[in-house]
């Protein structure tokens, strides 16, 4: 691993050879980098892959509270693009998919073709099914009343029965189970893009107007959520479609790598 300051932030990178096409891959939240070896090994054939870790994830610096995170994320992005050549093919999982959404609406020449796996951008979804938007109220209600007490340990063993890699709370280590503990701030303050709309790309029409072939990706046993987010996301962009990896929930990258890297590898051409 190299370890570069991007966006002000000392940030931990990897890089997979291959070409000549070149791909960013943006990780989910408690992942890192390296959960997308799997992918990155599908796509080695037709292009140099680069992943980093997010602020306080893998060996990036720990996340300081300071402003918005995905603010930071972003910023990440545009400066590994910067020191890469634009445009870019734009991979992103689950927060990490929310920050590559924002760039593509925003800055849509740095971005060649874009792939979002369950992005976790609810806004589109609750415009788009305003009953959804009720029931994932009572069914977040758990991670939310924790979250809000401070209350991380039990934060933590609600998101991951929805969100997780599927493996049970008590089979995980006392040491895995601290380490996402201690990460639960990070999903709090996720909360604040992940259901707003951070630089009006909803309101101003930004993601209506983009133009980059887009690529959406869920798993047919991922929560509720994911579907509803990629069926608003498919209806708002112009040139997107959807895939369903079946069997995978919504670690999908990792837990089905070989169908989600040839699927990717197929749209990226």
């Amino acid at each position: 691993m190299k370890t570069e300051v991007y966006g002000g932030h000392l940030t931990a990178w990897r890089a997979w050879p291959g070409g000549p096409g070149r791909a960013l891959l943006v990780h989910c939240s408690l992942g890192h980098s390296g959960a997308w070896r799997g992918v990155a090994g599908q796509l080695a054939e037709t292009h140099e892959c680069r992943a980093f870790d997010l602020p306080g994830h893998g060996r990036s610096d720990p996340w300081d509270g300071a402003g918005v995170l995905q603010d930071a994320v972003c910023a990440q992005i545009r400066g590994m693009i910067a020191d890469w050549t634009a445009p870019v093919d734009l991979i992103g999982h689950s927060f990490g998919a929310t920050a590559a959404l924002r760039i593509a609406a925003t800055a849509p020449k740095l971005v060649r073709r874009l792939v979002l796996i369950e992005p976790v951008f609810f806004t589109p979804a609750y415009i788009a099914n305003p009953a959804y938007r009720d029931r994932q109220m009572v069914e977040s209600a758990p991670i939310d009343t924790a979250l809000e007490r401070n209350d991380f340990r039990t934060a933590a063993q609600a998101f991951l029965k929805d969100w997780g890699g599927g493996e049970p709370w008590e089979a995980m280590s006392e040491a895995q189970q601290t380490q996402f503990s201690a990460q639960m701030p990070l999903i709090k303050a996720a909360y604040v893009t992940n259901n707003g709309d951070p630089d009006r790309i909803l309101a101003d029409g930004h993601i209506a107007r983009m133009a980059m072939p887009t690529l959406l990706i869920d798993g047919s046993e991922s929560p509720e959520g994911s579907h509803e987010v990629v069926t608003a996301l498919r209806d708002l962009i112009a040139n997107a479609k959807i895939e369903t990896v079946q069997g995978a929930g919504h670690m999908v990258p990792v837990s089905h790598a070989g169908e989600t890297g040839t699927l990717i590898k197929s749209f990226l051409g």
